[in-house]
């Protein structure tokens, strides 16, 4: 089975301060690998080039932020 490609979370470009070190890290990688080349396809490819620190980003900003919309619906329904 083919690996999806990677998309930006919606998150993105939020930073926690728990979230500093990876987020940096995606980041500096980001930017670095979408310097306009002429390739109209170059935002994919930075995705596809640092995709362990987008991971890493993820990972770290789904344990750390907070997740209010879920507790609004869970309290309407309450």
């Amino acid at each position: 089975m083919a690996e999806a490609e990677p998309r930006l979370p919606e998150y993105f470009p939020l930073k926690l301060k728990k979230c500093t070190d990876v987020s940096e890290s995606f980041f500096g990688c980001f930017d670095f690998n979408t310097i306009p080349n002429g390739d109209k396809d170059v935002g994919r490819q930075a995705l596809i080039k640092c995709g362990d620190q987008l991971k890493l980003y993820k990972e770290c900003m789904d344990r750390f932020r907070p997740v209010t919309e879920a507790v609004a619906v869970k309290d309407k329904k309450a």
